[in-house]
């Protein structure tokens, strides 16, 4: 597991060797790792999902921090990449000396975790958390913000329930 401490010292390193090598790169940063670093919505995450270049040098780096910190081969990966479109809203959040960090803002965050639609992991507690910040309190205010950013063909029937229920413990939540 990451703390923020810990991914804030790993993008640190990363910005240093890219730095060394007289390189720039940049990192987008998603799921968990924004929950955790950027809204402060949990303590840790398992691992930083982004988008980065440049990949090839990245992924080299990321795999000589992995074993130098004992972390898992895939702490830092590309697999959201498949939940990032072309109208991707984006914040900038930091810059190290060769590394600039860039976080997707909260309601991409949020429509990326619904159309995602994962029971299980922290998906759950990310989005009734992410429905709070961004004052969402009805399915049409949810489903509004994931099609600003997805097309409706993209949005599951198993979406719709995920909104409805993460709704129902917010609620739950203020009384």
């Amino acid at each position: 597991m990451l703390s923020k401490g810990d991914i804030v010292e790993c993008l640190r390193e990363i910005g240093q060797e890219l730095k060394n090598q007289d390189m720039v790169g940049e990192i987008l940063l998603t799921g968990g790792a924004a929950m955790c670093l950027v809204h402060s919505a949990r303590d840790m995450t398992k691992d930083i999902d982004a988008l980065y270049e440049p990949k090839t040098l990245i992924n080299q780096i990321a795999s000589k921090i992995a074993e130098e910190k004992n972390l898992p081969p895939d702490w830092l990966n590309d697999s959201v990449k498949g939940f990032v479109t072309e109208n991707v809203s984006t914040e900038e959040f930091m810059t190290f000396d060769g590394l600039k960090v860039t976080v997707v803002s909260p309601e991409y965050l949020l429509a990326m975790k619904l159309i995602s639609a994962r029971y299980g992991e922290k998906d759950f507690e990310d989005i009734v958390f992410l429905l709070r910040k961004l004052d969402v309190k009805t399915p049409d205010q949810a489903e509004r913000i994931i099609t600003r950013f997805y097309p409706v063909n993209r949005i599951l029937p198993k979406t719709m329930y995920v909104i409805e229920e993460c709704l129902e413990e917010c609620l739950r939540e203020l009384s």
